[in-house]
Order: structure tokens, then C-alpha cells, then sequence
């Protein structure tokens, strides 16, 4: 029988001492009881043809070669036939499938009949769609579960923060639950408050009840503005923020949840903290190493100055629903994502870092180009440094190099803008003048040596 279902304070950055944190001689969090596994999710709950559920007399018919369905709604099934899709030696495949045989030679071009006995055609003629496919061949509307952790500096506001509008998005696509969203303020200063937020999120481990299928974990934070460290609340009871190396920070704010992230088949990083981090060269190594250290499928930063992670709600909204609900790879995806988000563009770089191996990074740097505001990515003063002219720059574009003369005579300060080498431009969010541009870089992990033991 053919399967079927129903259903329905802005910039993060700051000044804060460094202090150096003991760790524990382990940060792994015992397991104080057995965990509760519960049955994966196999099927999507949404018609890949609709994006719509299915209540009453309709139903979601289940593809038996992959993850997607596609209701009663958006097919003509003949009436004369229904009762003879009922039967235990029934199939259904669906258009997604069907076309992707014959886009990779599977299966030769032929007309598409959805359903099957032992592999031929119940239905004497073809299966006729209702509808225009809203999302591509490749993407899904995946109910796979998933967990989103939002952990947060202590006395940070997030209040209309970009993570819960994105959880409030998701939160329609799963109406059978394996959706979890959970908050957790962090303040790290000295041993005892390390023990005891371990503690509080090793609870929260044994709560979460599920095998998770995706782990997003968003850190909301500061960054000291000359080391690039991260905050990580308060020493004593002074309310005086302090700060530590970021491999050290993630190590501590990251192990409880470790088993949940190593359990799951992708898992992502969000910093949502100040360009420090990025823009210092010590700190960034350290991240690196953070990165690779935790096995994470993905991480993704900026580098502004005074970064305000409002600006970055559609990236995270397109990531949502492009890497989570439709199941794109990331690095496939984030072309599209930040084509999405050029007022985050104009505001901070976007960089994205996937482990390529045990011991290596690939490091992508995403930069918002315009031909006026930001040439090749680079950031063009408001006024003239030298005269102090405003709206003061005469441009000329020659062969992709643009250069900027100042109108003062007595000035004439140039700058001169060429192509990064090794940019690629990409087609997602371009318009006249500008558009988005990758760049790799070039991955430093490592720890300094004198900071092995922070």
C-alpha cells in the first residue's frame, strides 16, 4: 500500500580584561541517565509541489526512494483508480525523484505516472500535476529534527534578537514536534560559575529527549576590540565584564552539548559577536582551532567593527530555509543566502569556515561589492581624510579598477580599487553596480604557545 499521512544594546563589541580560565580536567558532562531516543523522522511533513499540509479527505503520499511527499491536491488521480493504489504492492515516487533519474541518466525520458506496481505504471496514463513547483528538483521540506541553542551573554539584551524570529519561523514545519528551541545565558568568570553552567546545560542535555538530525547553536556575545577575545561575563561580584581566548570560551560553553552535536548529521556555529574576533589575527587562529576542535559542519561570523546582529535576520532566515527545511549543503546554499542580505553586506563581510578534513579548514571570506559605496568589497571614506571634503570623490572605472580622486584641488587624494585575486563574482542578489563576491582564504589555525594552558 502506498504510504500517506496528515498534517497540518545593538553593536557586540567592547573593551573587557583578559583573565585566565582553569579549566576542568575534563568539560565533558557525565551522563547521569539514559538518554531517550526516539524514532527519526523519515518523511517530510509538506508537499514539495505546495509547501502545504494535508487535513480531511487529503493526503500526503510518501516517495518511497527519498524523504519528500506530495498531496492528493496537486495530482489528478483518476477516481476510477483509487482504490487500486490501496493495495500492499503499491509504490509512489515522486517528481522530484522521477526527473532526477533522468537528469542523471537513470531512467530515459518518459512520461511521469507516480504510481507503481512491481515497477510499472498502475495507471494506464500519465499522472497529471496541478501545480508549478515551488522549490527546486534538489531541495526537500525536511521535518528532520532539530535543535536550535541560543547561548547568550549574561545581562546581554536580545530582546527581538534575529535567532528567535528565525525559530519562530521554523516552528510551522513541524507540527508532528522534533522542533526545540532553548535559550541559555551563560556568565563564565571564574571556576565556580564554569561549574556551574555546565551543570545548568548538562540538565537541559538530559531534557531534550530526541535524536537530533540538525544542532544550530547561536552565541550571542562581546568581543574585546583590541584582542578579539570573547566575553565571558563576570570575575566576582563586581559587574566588570572580562574576557578570554576564544578556543577556551567555546571549549567551556560548548561541551555539555557536545554529545548532542557529535550525534547529529550536521551541526552549525553562528557568532554573532563583533569583527574582533575575525579582524585580530591571534583570535581568529584560535577560532579556527575552536572550529575544528568541535567537529562542527559549519561556522559563520563577521567582521564589523561594532557588529549588530539584527543585520544579519535575513542571512539567518535564508539559512533556515535553505540549509535546514530544504536540506541544501551549505556551501551550495550561502551563494544564495547572502544574495539575500545586502543591507547585511553593507554593514559587515561575511565568513563561512566547513572542515575539509580531521585538521583543516576551507575558509571562505563573502564581501558585499558597490561601485560607489564599497569598490571590490573595500570600504571608501565618507569624506576625504586628508581635506575633510564631503561627497568629495571623482570616480573612474577602467578595466574593473576603479579610481577615486578627491574634487579639491588643493588635495587630490586617489584610491585605487582592483578585483581581490581569486574573487569570484556571484549571480545570487546581483543589480546594477553591484553584487556579492568569495574569496578563499587561507586557513591559520593554532593556539599561541603561550596560551596553550588558557
Amino acid at each position: 500500500m502506498v504510504k500517506s499521512k496528515q498534517t497540518c544594546k545593538k553593536s557586540t563589541g567592547g573593551t573587557a580584561p583578559r583573565v585566565t580560565l582553569e579549566l576542568p580536567v575534563t568539560t565533558a558532562v557525565p551522563v547521569v541517565q539514559e538518554v531517550e531516543i526516539s524514532k527519526p523522522f523519515t518523511h517530510n511533513e509538506f508537499c514539495l509541489v505546495c509547501r502545504d499540509g494535508c487535513i480531511d479527505h487529503d493526503r500526503l503520499f510518501l516517495c518511497s526512494t527519498c524523504p519528500r511527499v506530495m498531496c492528493s491536491r496537486c495530482m489528478e488521480i483518476p477516481s476510477t483508480g483509487a482504490d487500486a493504489i490501496d493495495t500492499d504492492d503499491v509504490t509512489f515516487v515522486c517528481i522530484s525523484c522521477h526527473v532526477g533519474g533522468e537528469r542523471h541518466g537513470r531512467n530515459s525520458y518518459s512520461p511521469y505516472f507516480g504510481f507503481y506496481r512491481r515497477d510499472k505504471p498502475v495507471f494506464s496514463s500519465f499522472l497529471p500535476i496541478h501545480a508549478t513547483l515551488e522549490v527546486s528538483f534538489k531541495s526537500q521540506l525536511s521535518s528532520a529534527p532539530i535543535l536550535v541553542v541560543h547561548l547568550v551573554l549574561v545581562d546581554h539584551d536580545t530582546a527581538g534578537g534575529c535567532v528567535e524570529l528565525a525559530s519562530d519561523f521554523l516552528r510551522p514545519y513541524f507540527p508532528a514536534g522534533g522542533f526545540e528551541f532553548r535559550t541559555v545565558t551563560f556568565d563564565i568568570g571564574n571556576s565556580s560559575k564554569i561549574a556551574k553552567y555546565q551543570a545548568k546545560a548538562s540538565t537541559v542535555v538530559q531534557e531534550l529527549k530526541s535524536n537530533w538530525t540538525r544542532v544550530v547553536v547561536a552565541m550571542t556575545n562581546h568581543t574585546d576590540n583590541d584582542d578579539g577575545d570573547l566575553f565571558i561575563g563576570y570575575e566576582g561580584k563586581k559587574k566588570t565584564y572580562v574576557s578570554a581566548r576564544a578556543h577556551t570560551v567555546l571549549e567551556i560553553l560548548l561541551s555539555p552539548w557536545q554529545s548532542v552535536i557529535d550525534g547529529a548529521e550536521e551541526s552549525y556555529l553562528w557568532l554573532f559577536a563583533c569583527g574582533a574576533l575575525i579582524n585580530k589575527p591571534i583570535a581568529f587562529g584560535c577560532l579556527q582551532q575552536a572550529v575544528i576542535n568541535h567537529h562542527m559542519t559549519a561556522t559563520i561570523g563577521f567582521n564589523a567593527v561594532r557588529f549588530q546582529p539584527s543585520f544579519a535576520t535575513h542571512l539567518l532566515l535564508a539559512f533556515m530555509e535553505l540549509v535546514i527545511i530544504k536540506r541544501l549543503p551549505i556551501r551550495v546554499a550561502f551563494p544564495e543566502m547572502v544574495g539575500q542580505s545586502y543591507k547585511l553586506g553593507r554593514h559587515s563581510n561575511v565568513f563561512l569556515l566547513v572542515p575539509v578534513a580531521p585538521d583543516s579548514l576551507a575558509i571562505k571570506k563573502y564581501s558585499w561589492t558597490h561601485h560607489e559605496l564599497r569598490p571590490w568589497g573595500q570600504y571608501l571614506p565618507v569624506q576625504c581624510p586628508d581635506c575633510g571634503w564631503t561627497n568629495a570623490w571623482r570616480t573612474v572605472n577602467t578595466n574593473k579598477n576603479y579610481s577615486f580622486e578627491c574634487k579639491n584641488r588643493q588635495c587630490r587624494k586617489e584610491y585605487l580599487f582592483s578585483q581581490p585575486a581569486g574573487s569570484r563574482i556571484l549571480l545570487p542578489g546581483r543589480r546594477p553596480g553591484a553584487c556579492w563576491i568569495s574569496i578563499d582564504l587561507k586557513p591559520t589555525p593554532g593556539i599561541p604557545d603561550d596560551m596553550l594552558v588558557s
